[in-house]
């Protein structure tokens, strides 16, 4: 045994040896299996998804069938656990079967997944499998680095939603989702690894009909009977097309929801199993002659690679770093308890982090004020037994720290930051939080960081201020905002939050001194430099916006969204290049933003690079830019490279969407006349004069 292993605790030796063995016994009986003969794996995580709100974890308040009927051909683990009750953060932990902590992804405010994490997706990759995924929200673009891996990865939205939601709310349906992953499995080679999110009951919750009327009073449940009745078809589909029995098919979420219990209305700020306990369900392929069952024990949604690869037989170097050893271990031995964390607390609003660990009985949460649960007798987490019991609450911390200790990261350069002492980097670090900045200052880190349980009147009066602001009711976010304002004066987020209310309402100058205020308080938060840019341009304050946009992509070099800012200050100052490089840019990060390409078509159009044009107006308007003057333009390029029909086509479809646009109307009628439809061309002509008198002297003395 080498020295750094002996000097490990029992319990983390423990866990170390049971991952090795587990991927050792696992792979070895189908190590020889011929990659043709492969099983394809469908990863299916719905977000937002309770394991008590599904029928065949006891929930009969929902219809459920679809869920149902894969529980009862699969191993139900009765008590999945997920590591972190966020979107974004759980998925990265999820895919590269790795916590939070050590990979670096940890809320919705730090960095992209950092370079050389490997996910599973590259890891199927590397042994022959097709890739494909399907993401249902802007929380989970490419940009954010879960791409990796993929040959297909389809995380396009209608570039109207861009603009009419906030950024965190774009999303796309389930039903939409579905088709999108029915024409990718239709058309793959096998095996394939296909990863399908679904984002349907996430807040706000807005189920369509006929879920909305039958669920009337509980939209949340019917979210979930909606996206149900969606897997259904791609359930079906693979029944049809042969499939389902030989296919390896995980179900999960990446948290759940509160639903108003501990105080919380959704999830992020606490990590009760109203938020942590979600459903995970394996259907294993016919191949591996495992028989449906249920599993009682708790298990971490981060195992689920290993288990994966352990069933297809799959040695892989990704091995290496898994956290988690697969949930169907060799020999029935004990599985670790499950850790769970929630790091929003301390980075959004300067208080205390959260973590836990529970076994088959027990829950402990680590905070200011321990909290301990028996599961068995309280499962609703009501009494807290910290004070009772503390020597079952004193191994269960120590395990929780020997936890850290075992799986804590190295540290990096970037880690450190220029800006923070020794001290306050190491305050950091037994905080869990491995970040490029202290989103609070060192005396708060110095000082005891308030309990989240304290705090939840201030939590709850600034989500109802984030409502009131999407509301437009700008006074009340300001009242709400100002009071937390005075109780907590260093939360960066107040003036953050109170900025881009001012944005929305067109103050620029009163957002520009709230970015400001922000960035004082975090001089290092990427999102309030893109804010602050933004309120810049709006004031005509093109090189002072351009070096904080530029300060941002210091941070995160794959910000598309401030290197599109960045092209429409160019465009602004007429330097048509630099706008083209900006938006290419754009574009090699995140090929599908619609309105990258719709900027980059007009700029090719002044350019007269008509086939260019041609190709980013096309994509744009498939990517859902439904403007009239889009499809102007579009025609007009068709038809600068003679392609006539299709321009008449993108004229009419220019004027189903504004009737009165008066160029379409022209160039509409220049079309018909060219195709020698003079009598349609007549008449276009004619609206056109009608509709703009200047255009009266371009018609034709034969069309008059």
């Amino acid at each position: 045994m080498d020295q750094a292993s002996s000097a490990l605790p029992l319990t983390v030796m423990a866990r170390r040896i049971a991952i090795l063995l587990s991927a050792l016994l696992l792979s070895a009986p189908v190590a020889a299996q011929a990659r043709r003969g492969a099983p394809s794996i469908v990863l299916i995580t719905i977000d937002t998804l309770r394991a008590d709100r599904i029928g065949c974890y006891g929930y009969q308040q929902v219809k459920t069938p679809a869920m149902d009927a894969l529980c009862r051909d699969s191993i139900v683990f009765d008590r999945g656990i997920a590591q972190v009750p966020l979107t974004w953060p759980s998925h990265a932990a999820i895919l590269t079967g790795t916590y939070p902590f050590w990979n670096g992804v940890q809320d919705f405010t730090g960095q992209p997944l950092r370079p050389g994490v490997d996910t599973l997706a590259e890891a199927m990759k590397r042994h022959g499998y097709a890739t494909g995924a399907v993401v249902s929200s802007f929380v989970l673009d490419r940009s954010f680095g879960m791409a990796r891996g993929f040959d297909s990865y389809y995380d396009a939205f209608k570039a109207s939603t861009f603009l009419e939601k906030d950024i965190g709310l774009v999303d796309r349906p389930a039903g939409e989702s579905v088709d999108e992953a029915l024409k990718w499995l239709k058309r793959a080679r096998r095996p394939f690894f296909f990863w399908l999110h679904l984002y349907d009951p996430h807040s706000p919750y807005n189920p369509p009909e006929p879920f909305r009327t039958e669920y009337r009073g509980r939209p949340y449940d019917g979210e979930i009977a909606y996206a149900d009745s969606q897997l259904a078809r791609l359930f079906a589909w693979l029944k049809r097309a042969g499939l389902y029995d030989s296919t390896l098919i995980v179900l999960t979420s990446d948290h759940g929801e509160s639903l108003g219990e501990h105080g919380e209305r959704e999830h992020g700020f606490f990590i009760y199993n109203s938020t942590v306990h979600v459903p995970l369900v394996l259907k294993p392929p016919a191949s591996s002659r495992l028989k449906p069952r249920r599993e009682a024990a708790a298990v971490e949604t981060i195992a689920i690679p290993a288990t994966i690869l352990g069933l297809l037989g799959i040695r892989d170097a990704i091995e290496k770093q898994f956290q988690a050893p697969s949930m169907l271990p060799a020999g029935g031995e004990e599985a670790a308890p499950a850790y769970s964390q929630t790091m929003y607390p301390f980075s959004s609003f300067g208080w205390s982090p959260l973590h836990s660990l529970e076994n088959s009985q027990y829950h402990y949460i680590e905070a200011p004020e321990a909290e301990l649960y028996d599961l068995h007798s309280d499962p609703g987490e009501q009494h807290n037994l910290a004070a009772e019991q503390p020597a079952v609450a004193a191994v269960l911390k120590q395990r929780l720290e020997e936890r850290l200790q075992q799986f804590a990261p190295p540290q990096r350069a970037q880690d450190s930051g220029a800006s923070l002492s020794p001290d306050t980097a190491a305050k950091l670090r037994a905080l869990g939080y491995l970040a490029y900045h202290a989103p609070v200052s060192a005396a708060m880190l110095n000082s005891k960081l308030a309990d989240p349980k304290a705090k939840l009147a201030e939590f709850n009066a600034i989500l109802q201020a984030t409502d009131s602001i999407q509301l437009r009711d700008f006074a009340r976010a300001r009242a709400l905002l100002e009071k937390v304002r005075e109780q907590d004066p260093q939360m960066y987020l107040i003036p953050f939050l109170l900025a881009e209310g001012a944005m929305l309402r067109g103050d620029a100058a009163a957002a520009a001194a709230e970015f400001k205020k922000t960035l004082e308080l975090n001089p290092e938060f990427d999102q309030a430099m893109t804010g602050l840019a933004r309120a810049l341009h709006a004031l005509g304050m093109d090189d002072e916006a351009r070096q904080w946009l530029d300060k941002a992509l210091q941070f995160n070099p794959r910000n598309y969204r401030a290197w599109y800012q960045i092209a429409w200050i160019e465009m602004k100052q007429r330097r048509e290049e630099a706008a083209v490089g900006a938006l290419e840019k754009v574009l090699s990060i995140q090929p599908n933003f619609g309105l990258a390409h719709r900027d980059l078509g007009m700029l090719r159009i002044s350019q007269q690079d008509y086939p260019a044009a041609v190709q980013h107006l096309a994509r744009a308007a498939q990517l859902g830019v439904e403007e009239a003057p889009l499809y102007n333009f579009l025609g007009i390029a068709y038809s600068r490279t003679n392609r006539l029909p299709k321009a008449v086509e993108s004229y009419r479809k220019a004027l189903a969407g504004n009737p009165k646009l008066a160029e379409a109307r022209l160039n509409l009628a220049y079309a018909y006349q060219q195709l020698g439809r003079s009598s349609e061309a007549r008449v276009e002509y004619q609206t056109a004069c009608r509709l703009e008198a200047n255009f009266c002297k371009y018609v034709p003395g034969s069309q008059r």
